[in-house]
């Protein structure tokens, strides 16, 4: 009689603990993971930096290379396509504005009569047409960027001779050219949200050779060199 009630104890216990395994809190199903970024889409924005030029042309040969330098800032737009393999391909345009100049002026004579020569050269405005190869580490993009370039430059000379407070002769005359070539650089840009990415790029441009109309042709080679910094907003 013992031993039934021992075992009759000892089934009810073992019913219990599987009740209670049948009682346990389920482990919850882990959140599926958040989708990566991805780059494919249209972008505008815009941009500030600092940009330096090599500028020559006959008639100031002996001053030296002129190099006009200064500060610009502008605006981009452009497509980006994000391949599976992270390869990212796309395409930009921009221009820039900005007060990019160089000059040479000389004096010769007294307060009686002097004698004043000189000439500028000023970048005023600049762009490029390019495409763009990077690869994706998430929301990282380093990249590689070349394409079509050009400038917008005045070149001014001038000659005038004073006799006391009297001009005697003042010429001055000046020419607007667009120069056009290729240009090649690198950038990094950081997706700081879906929608806000961040950059910084280089680029160097060779912009060929153009004549300027000063009452006779001056012909001026012209290369620059730009860094900038921009944001984009992405659709």
């Amino acid at each position: 009689m013992k031993q039934a009630v021992t075992g009759i104890l000892l089934a009810l216990g073992l019913a219990g603990t599987a009740q209670a395994a049948d009682l346990s809190i389920p482990t919850p199903a882990e959140a599926p993971p958040a989708p990566a970024f991805r780059w494919t889409g249209l972008y505008v924005g815009g941009h500030a930096g600092y940009g330096w030029s090599d500028f020559t042309a006959a008639p100031t040969d002996s001053y030296g290379v002129e190099q006009p330098n200064g500060f610009f800032g502008g605006g981009q737009a452009g497509f980006n396509y994000q391949f599976d393999n992270r390869l990212v391909l796309g395409i930009e345009a921009d221009a820039s504005f900005g007060d990019q100049k160089t000059g040479y002026t000389a004096r010769f004579g007294d307060d009686d009569v002097a004698m004043q020569f000189g000439h500028d050269f000023e970048i005023q405005s600049f762009g490029t047409v390019r495409g763009r190869a990077g690869y994706a580490f998430d929301r990282l993009l380093p990249y590689v960027t070349g394409g079509l370039g050009w400038a917008r430059a005045e070149m001014t000379f001038r000659n005038n001779l004073t006799v006391g407070d009297t001009v005697f002769l003042d010429q001055t005359v000046s020419d607007r050219r667009t120069f056009t070539g290729w240009t090649l650089g690198a950038g990094l840009e950081y997706a700081i949200t879906d929608n806000l990415t961040a950059k910084a790029e280089y680029l160097y441009s060779d912009l060929g050779t153009k004549d300027f109309d000063l009452g006779t042709p001056v012909s001026a080679d012209l290369t620059m060199q730009t860094v900038k910094f921009g944001l984009n907003y992405r659709f």
